[in-house]
């Protein structure tokens, strides 16, 4: 078996190029796809970013969700009721460029926002490594079996979950990420 150290001594003397050597250390490419609505998830978001180096996709409902927390609310519990499917602006995401992706989003009425379950609708996650994770004001019940559930046949890491924001420096996304073996 070739280990890295004996790959480093193979290049050093000239039998393989620098180039098999970084492609031995090189880290996943990893993409998070995410809704927000208050800025909770985006922060987890951008933490995943400045730990990891991921590229972030925030999806957009093409009709904004109203400005009012409450009248937002009573909207998306109808959506959810109706399992409307609210069109979303396209991302301009290729997944062939990605190992890992991580779909984050926010606790609606206990379960995961209507515009990520939109997406996650329209692509293939099959042969990826897939990470969820969720924000919530004071409930999570339904969030990750049902992101499990529509992610039947995928590679499925653990689920972070957090109340409210965090830190550009959390531990709490440091330890998850450390366990899903991507920092």
């Amino acid at each position: 078996m070739i280990t890295r150290r004996n790959l480093c001594s193979i290049a050093l003397a000239g039998l393989f190029p620098a180039s098999v050597i970084h492609a031995a250390e090189a880290k996943p490419r990893i993409a998070v796809v995410y809704v927000s609505r208050t800025g909770h998830t985006r922060s987890v978001a951008e933490t995943v970013r400045s730990m990891t180096g991921a590229d972030l996709f925030h999806i957009e409902t093409v009709e904004p969700y109203p400005d009012e927390y409450r009248a937002t609310t009573e909207v998306v519990k109808e959506e959810i009721e109706k399992n409307v499917k609210r069109p979303i602006k396209p991302l301009g995401i290729n997944l062939d460029q990605y190992d890992v992706v991580i779909l984050g989003t926010p606790t609606w009425w206990h379960r995961p926002a209507q515009p990520l379950k939109t997406w996650m609708e329209t692509v293939d996650l099959t042969k990826k490594f897939v990470l969820t994770m969720s924000t919530h004001g004071g409930g999570l019940m339904e969030v990750r079996s049902e992101l499990k559930s529509l992610l039947r046949g995928v590679k499925l890491g653990t689920h972070f979950l957090s109340y409210g924001g965090v830190s550009q420096s959390d531990p709490n996304v440091r330890d998850w990420l450390r366990r899903n073996k991507l920092l």
